[in-house]
């Protein structure tokens, strides 16, 4: 086998190792055209902490001003709802479910709301206002429905989320997506119990991820993207690539030199 052969090999070396197939990126691979993928029903369950958007609206005038003072500032209704969308303004105007378990309502008092089921907390507090109000309007919103994102993402950072669930995979795309150097089968998610964190490993390549109980996230969730075990070396191919060209240049030049 001759230098230039050798050197051939040498070159091609890297590259073969540094490419990846497009299949490790593809998420649900396996998950057949048309076919209906059932996950597992979540409810997020309220505990003290969470911080709750509450509007109560009727025909009094005077209800709508004690239970929306939004309504009433300068501008539009929606600019109102506008100082809710960021953490301090949540603290500050949302109702922070206590040590008991309750939130504190004008006129209404006390509504205890905690190991309720979020879908279900609206009644709770509808119930109460019917007993003070005639035709009230509820709406119960948690304002505190963080996510943190973090690793092989594009966009790493904190999400928040206004629906009453959010997969993780909805998650990944608030982020902009994973790299191309993330590894979709080692997703952690790490979640927080009043006894400790507790971590799943999820792998998004193969349906049987909406059977996890990790797959919908829950207010405080992490989510770590892994990256491939391959990183490194792809990270280091192209100057691996660069390093033999110039070998490959100062042989043929030597070559040249010695013939």
């Amino acid at each position: 086998m001759n230098n230039s052969i050798k050197l051939f090999l040498l070159l091609l070396m890297p590259m073969m190792f540094s490419c990846r197939s497009s299949k490790d990126l593809i998420y649900l691979k396996d998950a057949a055209n048309n076919e209906i993928i059932k996950g597992l029903p979540t409810e997020y369950v309220l505990k003290t902490g969470d911080i709750l958007y509450v509007s109560i609206k009727s025909i009094s005038p005077e209800v709508n001003q004690l239970f929306n003072p939004e309504s009433n500032m300068e501008g539009s209704n929606s600019q109102g709802y506008m100082k809710y969308n960021t953490p301090s303004g949540a603290y500050l105007y949302g109702f922070e479910i206590d040590v008991e378990g309750n939130i504190k309502l004008p006129m209404l008092g006390k509504i205890k709301v905690s190991e309720i089921s979020l879908p279900n907390v609206e009644s709770v507090v509808q119930k109460r206002a019917d007993e003070f109000l005639n035709d009230a309007i509820v709406k119960v919103k948690l304002l505190n429905y963080k996510i943190t994102v973090s690793g092989e993402v594009r966009n790493p950072g904190t999400y928040y989320n206004y629906n009453n669930s959010i997969s993780v995979i909805e998650a990944l795309a608030m982020a902009s997506g994973n790299t191309d150097f993330a590894s979709i089968k080692k997703i952690m998610i790490v979640r927080p119990f009043p006894q400790g964190d507790k971590t799943y490993i999820l792998d998004l390549s193969n349906k049987s991820v909406y059977l996890s109980e990790a797959f919908y996230l829950q207010p405080n969730d992490y989510v770590i993207v892994q990256p491939d075990k391959y990183k490194n070396f792809q990270l280091n191919s192209q100057a691996y690539s660069l390093v033999f060209s110039s070998m490959s240049i100062l042989l043929a030049v030597l070559g040249f030199v010695l013939r």
